[in-house]
């Protein structure tokens, strides 16, 4: 989130904040500037003063805070793994990681604000949408090589092995927000993941 080190600082985050808000109810294209400022209390002028491109620059911000945000919140640090099974727990642990961010709602605002305005992102922020996932797979990939304990993946296996992950933990998320629009992690979640993921380790394990 923006930090608040001064008055500017904070009016830029009321500003951010009341967007998010208004973004994730209403729409991009329903909340019009105006509206921004009204709810801001603030001068027609001052938004621009801080986002000179608008609204469009608002939804940049949002999106660039929300996914550095979510990224803080995932850990791939695997210790201690003598076993398939050692191996999965800590895989669904790191899942769990990451879904607490979804208990922030300033976070799952963001998430669902970035993925409904998809088609409104620039070019240049698509791609760096795609690279900063290409890095959270390196970054998962590199624990599984770097994994202590007795049971190992093939180093040639892991990149690959951590894009599939990701590709599960990125359906189960999409389904639960977006399809079934409920934001609590049950067993019945973790019951359809663990097969995927034991299926998967066996495929990969020596």
């Amino acid at each position: 989130m923006i930090k608040t080190d001064s008055k500017g600082d904070a009016q830029k985050e009321k500003i951010v904040r009341i967007a998010r808000e208004m973004f994730a109810t209403n729409g991009f294209e329903a909340t019009t500037t105006r509206k921004i400022n009204q709810e801001a209390g603030i001068a027609e002028g001052l938004m621009y003063y801080y986002f000179p491109h608008g609204k469009r620059q608002i939804l940049d911000t949002i999106v660039y805070e929300g996914v550095m945000a979510r990224l803080s919140k995932a850990k791939f640090v695997f210790q201690n793994i003598n076993s398939a099974a050692d191996l999965e727990t800590a895989l669904m642990a790191s899942f769990e990681n990451i879904w607490a961010s979804f208990d922030d709602e300033q976070l799952y605002q963001s998430f669902m604000i970035t993925v409904r305005e998809r088609p409104l992102l620039s070019d240049k922020q698509a791609n760096w949408l795609l690279d900063t996932l290409d890095n959270l797979r390196k970054q998962l990939g590199d624990g599984l090589a770097n994994m202590t304990g007795t049971f190992k993946i093939p180093a040639e296996s892991t990149q690959t092995l951590a894009q599939v992950l990701l590709a599960i933990y990125q359906k189960v998320i999409y389904d639960q927000l977006l399809i079934k629009n409920d934001r609590q992690l049950d067993d019945k979640m973790a019951q359809t993941m663990r097969p995927q993921i034991a299926l998967l380790l066996s495929s990969v394990s020596d």
